[in-house]
């Protein structure tokens, strides 16, 4: 990102003021005057602004530059774009509107009075980093509480992620791969420059995402550019993801020339620039993590490039980069189901925990096999939730907790509207969700009022909602099930499942 992108945000937020509202709901932000849809509510909702220029062309691989200003007034209305993906069925919708000029946020302002300041709520979309999009939130009812919404988009997989030893070149921070980062960081910038012509508080922004929008949240932390940028964090089913070293994810790009037959240095970079944007998803998919975890999570894996992320800050250990501030985290009871043996169960547990694994099939029940009580499958479940979920999260908060900030830490286990199983996003519905659509299918947790209610004050407790504790050193939580928001504790088993877990992931 260049230096100048600041200092144009900088600017623009000394000189932009709100035109006023009218039917048309005609704002005027960075880079010129955006007309957005007045609604019967007297909200206000604009779908596709502009954070940065297309990342297309010569700008595609580089850090996101700021928008050219329009002379005219620029319609924002219309479904939102999102960035380049592939086809995974859940997200079709999302193919069939997507293009490579995608670096849009969309707003919804809540009708509000002249001056007022509300909280802003930032949200980053999850799908692996590789799928999805983030502008639905700002059709979600959660505004109606007093929150100004923003949901942002970023340039996914190949496109958001790729790095080699070309583009390191070129770059004048000798680093590549974290374009979806910088995006984000360009997104927040926006927001601190422009959301006060929505009604929003620049001073009280929280940044919230699911998934791969959670473990982006949890390298966030450790970026130095995003400092400042938000002052609260809600990371649901998702933390720091596994580690990978600058020279490792260079690798990537050099694979990926040679997969394709292009010749190294310069000239095979401008093929990549110059290649269409469905061969570069189709020879993304085929690509492989040279750290030799999954390849459906290659674009999860935290990169420490020296600029973006401070080398060293993807290190499973504590590090001194990582910003500590007030947030909620937590996971679904259930995530990912796993649906194998009891033996490939028990060698799924022996690949994660190393040394550790006896003592782990011990905690899980899975020694020996074919043990009483829960299925293998649920076990299954239970590891894969664990190790994926619920000791990343714990070991975030936990270095929070040390820097004396506050977080509150929850357990949901509600089947999402219709489902009868427990499952990843199931808390979506109730976060985003319209508690009068869906209360006869399922009754309506506080999750909503939680959220709003920290973004407001920085606490999730207020007037209506059982009381969450602060996770603490008791390590209390809150437990939402059907029928029942109690208070939960971390167990003696679990805490070893994720001491285990965290002995075996250190180099």
């Amino acid at each position: 990102m260049k230096a100048g992108y600041l200092v144009v945000l900088l600017v623009v937020s000394a000189w932009a003021t709100a035109i006023a509202a009218g039917p048309e709901a005609v704002r005027r932000i960075q880079g010129g005057a955006i007309r957005g849809e007045l609604q019967a509510d007297g909200s206000a909702l604009f779908r596709r602004i502009p954070f940065a220029a297309a990342p297309t062309g010569s700008l595609r691989w580089q850090p996101p530059q700021p928008v050219a200003p329009w002379p005219e007034v620029r319609d924002v209305n219309g479904a939102t774009t999102p960035c380049p993906q592939l086809d995974e069925k859940w997200n079709a919708a999302d193919v069939a509107r997507s293009q490579e000029d995608c670096l849009v946020l969309a707003v919804r302002e809540p009708r509000h009075a002249a001056g007022e300041r509300l909280p802003v709520f930032v949200w980053i979309h999850g799908g692996s980093n590789r799928a999805g999009s983030g502008g639905y939130v700002a059709d979600s009812p959660i505004y109606k509480r007093g929150v100004v919404v923003v949901g942002i988009e970023y340039r996914l997989g190949i496109f958001g992620f790729l790095a080699s030893p070309e583009l390191s070149k070129e770059s004048a921070h000798h680093a590549s791969g974290n374009y979806a980062l910088l995006d984000q960081v360009a997104a927040l910038e926006w927001v601190r420059a422009n959301i006060a012509q929505f009604g929003g508080d620049p001073r009280n922004v929280t940044i919230g995402g699911q998934s791969a929008g959670a473990v982006d949240i949890a390298q966030l932390l450790r970026v130095p550019l995003a400092r400042g940028l938000f002052a609260k964090a809600i990371l649901e089913s998702g933390a720091l993801g596994p580690p990978r070293t600058a020279a490792q994810n260079e690798a990537i790009g050099s694979s990926l020339l040679e997969m394709l037959g292009r010749p190294k240095g310069a000239p095979g970079l401008a093929a990549l620039r110059s290649m269409p944007v469905e061969d570069l998803l189709d020879a993304g998919a085929k690509l492989k993590s040279p750290t030799g975890v999954d390849s459906n999570i290659l674009w999860l894996e935290s990169s420490a490039d020296g600029w973006v992320m401070p080398v060293g800050a993807n290190s499973v250990d504590r590090q001194s980069t990582q910003v500590s501030i007030p947030m909620i985290v937590g996971n679904n009871t259930q995530e990912f189901v796993f649906d194998g043996s009891a033996e490939q169960a028990r060698q799924m547990v022996l690949g994660f925990f190393g040394e550790g694994g006896p003592r782990a099939l011990k905690l899980y029940s899975l020694n020996p096999p074919e043990s009483a009580g829960q299925g293998a499958g649920d076990r299954g479940t239970q590891v894969l939730t664990d190790v994926m979920f619920r000791c990343p999260s714990l070991q975030l908060a936990s270095w929070t907790i040390a820097d004396g900030k506050q977080v509150w830490r929850y357990e949901f286990g509600i089947p999402r509207p219709g489902s009868a199983r427990v499952e990843h996003n199931a808390e979506l519905d109730y976060v985003f969700g319209d508690e009068s659509a869906i209360r006869a299918a399922n009754p309506w947790p506080p999750l909503q009022e939680y959220w709003v209610n920290f973004m407001k004050t920085g606490n999730p407790n207020g007037p209506g909602v059982p009381e969450w504790p602060e996770l603490g050193k008791q390590r209390r939580n809150i437990a939402i099930y059907p029928n029942e928001t109690r208070l939960g504790r971390e167990t003696a088993d679990q805490r070893s499942v994720c001491e285990l877990l965290g002995h075996a992931n250190r180099p």
